[in-house]
């Protein structure tokens, strides 16, 4: 061994390792992680969304935005209550598969869609064409990158620990996930990206986070709140990008206010 290697080892070997986990716990946040399941539910992937006859099916530019998931919030509350949401009816999920936009183009608008419906639903009459979800109470934490962290003055070693919490979380299942702090594959600023974009900036170049409107933006940056996260699947022939995921962000006003027609989308790859 030579003498770089000897010394580098002998510094990692007496680098202190604080407990992470106690450091970050006063942190964690709570979210729902979304679990396929054989059992009968009132909540999947794919299918029929229910629509009221009175809902349109959303669409883009002439075409029919792919449904993606439909949540019954009365599951969802049994299980976990998310505050920002309601307790009673359902959220459709939609989104342009076949051009799937990334979100940091103000034009991606309508790309994608969230549908609000007051009604409780019914098992799916197909359920061969749909994947049945039931949900699970996790605690989610906030990367290194957050501030909250950043102030941890986390070493090397403890930030790899903090990713091994973090990932652990999901028990080996794919993170889909409503609430709580989103797992992102990039950079996790993602709050910020939602405000600026839902509002007109276009993110496609470093430009736009710099204008004055971006800069007149960021203080509304906090409001936005993870509204579900799904991951590329194979068991749902789901691919974002280069095995990336999607996120539904929405502000926290226009949930209580069930305006989900406001809320905007990230895809995020590798």
């Amino acid at each position: 061994m030579g003498f770089f290697a000897r010394l580098f080892g002998r510094r990692k070997a007496a680098e202190p390792v604080r407990d992470v986990g106690l450091l970050v716990t006063p942190l964690a946040r709570p979210a729902v992680q979304v679990l396929l399941t054989p059992k009968v539910c009132t909540s999947w992937f794919l299918g029929d969304p229910q629509l009221d006859a009175g809902v349109a099916w959303p669409e883009t530019d002439g075409r029919r935005l792919e449904f993606l998931a439909c949540v019954d919030l009365a599951e969802l509350a049994a299980v976990q209550a998310i505050p920002w949401l309601p307790t009673t009816g359902s959220l459709s999920f939609f989104y342009d598969m076949e051009k799937q936009p990334w979100g940091f183009d103000p034009k991606d608008r309508g790309s994608w869609a969230v549908v609000y419906q007051t009604h409780a639903l019914k098992p799916q009459t197909e359920p061969f064409k749909s994947r049945n979800v039931t949900f699970r109470e996790i605690r989610t934490l906030p990367t290194n990158e957050r501030p909250v962290v950043e102030g941890l003055g986390l070493s090397a070693s403890e930030s790899d620990l903090l990713y091994e919490l973090r990932d652990a979380s999901y028990d080996g299942e794919p993170p889909h996930q409503i609430g709580g702090f989103p797992n992102p594959v990039q950079g996790d600023d993602m709050e910020l990206q939602a405000q600026l974009a839902s509002n007109g900036v276009y993110l496609g170049d470093a430009k736009g986070h710099e204008t004055p409107l971006a800069k007149s933006l960021e203080p509304g940056a906090p409001s936005w709140k993870l509204l579900f996260q799904i991951d590329s699947d194979d068991r749902l022939d789901f691919m974002w990008g280069d095995c990336g995921m999607l996120y539904f962000w929405i502000r926290e006003e226009d949930a209580r206010a069930l305006r989900f027609d406001r809320t905007w989308l990230i895809l995020q790859c590798c």
